[in-house]
């Protein structure tokens, strides 16, 4: 139930690998998570369209866009980032109270920076934030230090190292700029230490059925958790940011 870009599908590969029927992300071509909203619409338990399954990954994580307040494509670029969350948090809440003897992973990382890299929408691409994170702070820095004023370092919006997504119609250039290259860094990080309260706040009578799992850590946590025989070889990272 932890956020994308974070061990997702070694996860999925791995509960397979110990025979255990998983699903990530989709089913029938449509988000998990809209079943389950469908279903709850309905009065149905979260899982009844899904229950064929025995562990579901990725399906929860509401941010679709690189720029959190859009959606996928961007094709609404005003999305309240707080409401999200509280959905996410309400959607493990309900799955905790309708399966009583489940059980939940919460996959993160010990390498924050690393996962924040792979989720915000990089501004300067001549910067590889995954491979130099210090350097693009400082880039960020440089443009988006509040001493700037409410637009930030405007030679940064005029510079043609600057990569952004179409802008929206009602937004001037530097207005875009500023709040895509400037804004996203504080809000993924919010979204990351909601997301970790949240969960730990919810388990916090109930902390046998969760395990945080650091993906960087040692598999056999997983295992254990699982009750299953440890496989080494099972564990598998596949492409985590």
């Amino acid at each position: 139930i932890g956020p994308s870009s974070a061990a997702t599908t070694a996860i999925r590969d791995f509960l397979v690998r110990h025979g255990l029927r998983a699903v990530k992300s989709y089913y029938r071509a449509r988000d998990i998570s809209a079943w389950i909203n469908e279903a709850l619409q309905q009065g149905k338990p979260a899982l009844h369209f899904l229950d064929e399954y025995d562990a579901y990954t990725d399906f929860l994580y509401p941010f679709f866009s690189r720029i959190a307040w859009c959606s996928e494509g961007c094709e609404s670029h005003n999305e309240n980032v707080t409401k999200k969350v509280h959905h996410y948090l309400h959607l493990v809440s309900t799955l905790m109270w309708h399966y009583p003897y489940s059980k939940f992973i919460f996959n993160t990382r010990t390498d924050v920076a690393r996962w924040l890299a792979s989720q915000m929408f990089n501004c300067w691409p001549s910067i590889d934030a995954k491979l130099n994170w210090t350097a693009w702070l400082n880039k960020h820095e440089e443009c988006c230090n509040p001493s700037w004023g409410d637009l930030g370092n405007k030679q940064c919006w005029a510079s043609k190292d600057l990569r952004l997504m179409k802008v929206p119609s009602e937004f001037r250039h530097e207005e875009w700029a500023h709040r895509v290259c400037c804004h996203s860094l504080p809000t993924f990080r919010w979204i990351w230490n909601s997301m970790h309260r949240g969960v730990k706040r919810l388990f916090k009578q109930h902390e046998k059925r969760l395990l945080i799992f650091p993906i960087e850590g040692d598999s056999a946590a997983l295992s254990e958790f699982l009750g299953v025989t440890h496989k080494p070889a099972a564990w598998r990272k596949a492409h985590a940011g």
